[in-house]
């Protein structure tokens, strides 16, 4: 995102605080890399501060304009937070959590032979056993729901 003296400006003085803003146009425009990105997360930044929760403030529509471009960024170039983390990972981090050997977990898989085949990738989850493992463990069957 190039800003240069010749750039056109949006100028705001707010009457509350007497803040001035001079926004560049080109912070409406979506992030094209990460350094656009952070440049344009700044401006929401400072922005945010003077808006606050204030729906009618002058400058949220920026707020709101900028914020959906940065969202937008994000999903293209950020996989969702833990949306690389296998069963098998998932798994294994609840029974590390939990203390739990690979015996302690038969009850669910039917046997200690079946747990280690699941943790070495021989045998995927049914649905019975993520049923157990969401009653067990109290967790939602979403984890186990992967977008492909």
């Amino acid at each position: 995102m190039k800003i240069s003296k010749q750039s056109v400006y949006f100028d705001y003085v707010s009457e509350v605080t007497q803040h001035k803003f001079r926004l560049p146009i080109c912070v409406f425009k979506k992030p094209e890399n990460e350094n656009e990105y952070q440049v344009l997360q700044k401006y929401l930044d400072t922005i945010i501060d003077e808006v606050r929760d204030n729906a009618n403030h002058p400058l949220a529509i920026a707020a709101h304009i900028i914020g959906d471009n940065l969202e937008e960024y994000d999903d293209a170039h950020h996989p969702p937070i833990g949306s690389n983390v296998t069963d098998i990972d998932l798994v294994r981090y609840l029974m590390t959590q939990n203390n739990l050997t690979q015996k302690e977990m038969a009850d669910i898989f039917g046997s200690q032979g079946n747990v280690s085949k699941f943790l070495n990738g021989e045998r995927k989850l049914s649905k019975l056993q993520i049923e157990k493992l969401v009653a067990r463990f109290k967790i939602s069957a979403d984890v186990f729901i992967k977008s492909e």
